[in-house]
Parts: C-alpha cells; structure tokens; sequence
C-alpha cells in the first residue's frame, strides 16, 4: 500500500501525516511513544484500502515543534490532533490509536466530540490513581530518574548499522515475541541514517517525558460519549488490568476485543491478527 507524507502549519509547528490514497472513509491513526507511524507500516497496510487512512505523527516528530514542556502532558497531542482535524479534515472522522495514541485520541473526542464519528482504542494507557499521586508527589526532574524514563534517557541512540540495532533490541525482553524478520522491518522503520550510522528518529528527550507524566486515564475514558471499541492484549505495565475490567464494568455499551496472547505492542508484534481486530471494529463504526 502506498503512503505519503502530507504537511500542515498549526500553530505550533508543522504536523506531519502519513496517508494512504484509497477514498474510503477517513480513520485517522495516532501512534506509540517513541514509534512514528512508519513502524505502523504492517498494520496500516493489513488494515486494507477500504479506509482513507491518516497516520497523524504526534509533535516529537514534526521538523519544527518546540521542545517539551515541564508543565504540558499528554493532553498536548490531543489539543495538536483537534487543530490538525479542524484545519485539514471534513467531521466527524473516524480515528484509531495505540497506547498514548489511544489514550490522547480518547482526550481529544472527550474534549470536542463533534470532531469525531468512532474510535478505536488499542491498548490505551495510562495510570492508576495509586501512581498518579506518587508520581504527582515527585519532582518533574526526579521522575525522569525512576522507571522507564531512566531507562530511555541512558539507552543508545545511535548504532553504526542496523546489524547493531538489531542485536541490541533482540535482547530487549520488550521484543521477546517478534520474530526477527518483523524486528529488523521495525528497527529500519524507528531509524534514520545520520552519516556515521543511523540513529532513533523519535527524540529520547520526549519518550522521557512522556513516561514521566502519564495520565490517570480511566475518568477520560469514562467520559467518552463518541460510539467507542476497545483493543487490548494481555496486562502489562501500560495498561493496568484493572482499568481495563473497570471500563468494562462502567461501560458496557463499549464493545471489547481481548487478544491475550499478545503484549502492548501487538499492532507490531502482530499486525495481521489485531489489524482484523481493527477492521472489524471500523466497519461497525462506520
């Protein structure tokens, strides 16, 4: 399937969308942390030509955008995604994220319902109450020193090739399931050449951050009044299973696709299974 970059001046730099060229009905797609949508490529593709699809990159990777701020969370990418569709879409649309994709995805359709026809949330992250206090009780830049966020910031960023890379997200544990030949086709799609080698794309200033100020998700999620359709794997650390079962609980005209054989990566572990997923879902919103 065929995909082009598309460029639009917002007010706070120029967005950059990933589109495919079918006329179908239009989905917009919001990606991972640290995951542009090239890696979505399998997944966007198993999605099929009968969706106009609009891998919108969250600012981290837009040419121009600001640095992050301390004091802006996710919401930031939510507020990006109402301006991109109100300066370049025709509402209601149809949109579709994973992880913090999902989760500003939800923010944004809570914040400006009449943007959006459906949604599909594919894992969608966020916090418990528990963690958002803890780490409400720490300082921004102590946060950034704990947890995942200490793991990104003194992780590499640049390997001489991509035999490199590779060896070093296969002993990544977060990579365990893919097989080698869907890691290597992520790893070329994370990267880009930079002279002496090629080097991640996505910021690791921005993959800090964003680990360091998840929100508490469940009370958007609750809020949400657009037709909704919910995608998740098995419980990880992105998706605590107990916002999972209290969505479950507190909505259940929300329709669920459980696939438990997989982790929170699985529209790149598996793009073919949750892409079906996804289609399925799509064709009941739409």
């Amino acid at each position: 399937m065929q995909m082009t970059w598309h460029h639009s001046k917002l007010s706070s730099g120029t967005a950059a969308a990933w589109q495919n060229t079918s006329t179908g009905p239009t989905v917009v797609f919001h990606h991972a942390t640290a995951l542009g949508p090239r890696c979505y490529a399998p997944f966007l593709s198993a999605v099929g030509n009968s969706y106009h699809l609009k891998a919108l990159a969250m600012r981290p990777l837009w040419q121009d955008a600001p640095p992050p701020n301390p004091r802006r969370e996710w919401d930031l990418f939510a507020d990006d995604m109402i301006e991109w569709i109100e300066a370049t879409q025709t509402a209601p649309v149809l949109a579709m994220g994973h992880s913090i994709g999902a989760a500003t995805t939800a923010m944004a359709a809570v914040k400006r319902p009449d943007l959006f026809k459906g949604l599909v949330l594919i894992e969608p992250s966020g916090v418990t109450r528990r963690i958002r206090l803890l780490l409400k009780l720490l300082p921004y830049r102590l946060r950034q020193t704990k947890g995942p966020a200490a793991e990104v910031l003194s992780g590499p960023t640049h390997w001489p090739d991509l035999a490199s890379a590779f060896a070093y997200y296969r002993a990544s544990k977060a990579y365990r399931r893919f097989d080698d030949a869907t890691l290597r086709g992520l790893i070329e799609a994370l990267t880009v050449p930079d002279g002496t080698g090629i080097k991640l794309e996505y910021p690791r200033t921005w993959e800090a951050h964003l680990y360091a100020t998840p929100p508490l998700i469940l009370p958007t999620l609750k809020r949400l009044t657009v037709p909704t359709e919910v995608i998740i794997g098995k419980p990880s650390l992105f998706m605590d299973p107990s916002i999972a079962r209290n969505l479950r609980d507190s909505r259940p005209d929300m329709t669920f696709q459980s696939l438990p054989d997989f982790g929170h990566l699985l529209p790149l572990e598996t793009p073919t299974k949750v892409a079906a997923a996804a289609r399925t879902a799509l064709d009941r919103l739409s």
